[in-house]
């Protein structure tokens, strides 16, 4: 059956011409060419047929949180995720109430001949498309595994977290200005002493993802994270994380008209104009992670500081401290997750709450004085969080955020103490 409808094809083509002329298609009018046609046809297909070997006849095809093609010794995983937000600011604060195509990705992944694995993922929202990662991985050895190409550094533990899983809509204020974020790099990294030990070290260009580096100096950052209990003690003990990281590397950059943002995205302090960045800079994180059943609690403390900020002749050292303690709690008495879906196993999904205080601290306010930055040198905001999960697909998520800045700042046009607002998320991944 599988070659009858192709051989049935092929003949009515072949009786066809040869009813308008055998002799312009140049093959003899008699029964015993036609058959040896039709032989040759046959044999054809057979081999087409015997091109599929073994290998290719196994590849199979599942949905399972993505979409798989699966080989003998190769996978290939095509997901992907979305998020549409809506930002309200109160009456007091007139900010910029949106709408907001936050993120979108398409992500794929895979698995070459069973020890080296990839990813490749663009992302859409915005103006155009970019590359956010896009590396190759040897991973035969487990607890010794290399990665080369743009991925994510290995600095704090929040901005290790995908934008999914987090348990607020934007990340805390120190971690969303003075993350590395993505970078083009090479990587070593494992998981060894049966997870009690994480650790990652790795070099990069140091100017973020996308862009071609402008010094000859690579950026070099590593973390380090201890779960002491994971294997031994009890059961509350065994997600128990504390560690540290540490990126340091060479600046060339234009820092006039850039700055630091709170949750809302208004600036609280920005750099004066013709001010660069030629020097070191140093960052400096330690982290905490408790997951207890339903819990979670995450905190960082986390310091930068860049050596010779220059404005017109004028140098200075900047130095920032920042740190965020967070709380949340899966009421629906679900299992917390690290950085992965909560599994609702109530027939209304999984309902969380989460409460997070932190500061945004610029050391030195003569800065300030001298012109250097301009705006506040401090934020402090506390953020309230309801997350819903009617299924691991899909979460809904509202957020207060609150932050207060020492000395005004330009909010939606007008100069204000403090930004206040409601920040909504709808998000789903498959």
């Amino acid at each position: 059956m599988k070659i009858f409808l192709p051989v049935s094809v092929i003949l009515f083509f072949s009786i066809f011409s040869f009813s308008i002329s055998a002799e312009d298609q140049k093959i003899p009018n008699d029964k015993q060419s036609l058959k040896k046609m039709i032989w040759e046809t046959i044999e054809e297909l057979r081999l087409y047929e015997r091109a599929n070997g073994k290998e290719e006849e196994s590849l199979r095809t599942i949905y399972d949180d993505g979409f798989y093609l699966v080989g003998k010794d190769d996978t290939l995983r095509i997901g992907g995720w979305y998020q549409g937000d809506l930002n309200i600011f109160t009456q007091k604060n007139d900010g910029s109430t949106r709408f907001r195509n936050r993120r979108a990705r398409l992500d794929i992944r895979g698995i070459l001949e069973d020890h080296f694995e990839y990813r490749f993922f663009p992302q859409f929202a915005g103006a155009s498309a970019n590359l956010q990662e896009a590396w190759l991985q040897y991973k035969y050895f487990p607890n010794f595994r290399m990665r080369l190409g743009q991925f994510k550094v290995p600095f704090s533990l929040e901005s290790q977290y995908s934008s999914l899983w987090t348990d607020f809509v934007e990340k805390s204020i120190g971690v969303g200005n003075l993350e590395p974020a993505e970078d083009v790099g090479f990587m070593i990294y494992g998981n060894p002493f049966q997870g009690r030990l994480i650790y990652a070290v790795g070099v990069f260009n140091g100017r973020s993802r996308t862009l071609e580096d402008n010094n000859d100096a690579f950026d070099g950052a590593t973390r380090l994270i201890f779960a002491p209990f994971k294997i031994s003690g009890k059961e509350i003990w065994k997600e128990l994380y504390v560690g540290g990281s540490l990126a340091v590397g060479q600046s060339k950059e234009d820092l006039a008209d850039t700055g630091f943002s709170a949750a809302g995205g208004n600036r609280f302090a920005t750099y004066g104009s013709a001010t660069r960045h030629a020097g070191l800079r140093r960052k400096y994180g330690a982290e905490l992670q408790w997951i207890f059943g339903p819990g979670d609690i995450k905190s960082e403390y986390l310091s930068a500081r860049f050596d010779d900020v220059d404005r017109s002749g004028q140098k200075e050292d900047v130095d920032i401290n920042a740190w965020y303690l967070s709380i949340s709690y899966l009421l629906t008495g679900e299992k917390k997750p690290k950085d992965r879906w909560v599994v609702p196993n109530k027939k209304f999904g999984a309902w969380e709450i989460a409460v997070r205080i932190e500061q945004f601290h610029i050391i030195e306010e003569a800065h300030f004085q001298a012109g250097l930055l301009t705006g506040s040198n401090s934020a402090t905001a506390a953020t309230t969080a309801l997350n819903w999960w009617p299924n691991k697909h899909i979460r809904l998520m509202l957020n207060y955020e609150f932050t207060n800045f020492d000395e005004g700042v330009l909010v939606g046009g007008e100069v204000e103490n403090d930004e206040s607002l409601f920040l909504l998320r709808t998000q789903y991944n498959f």
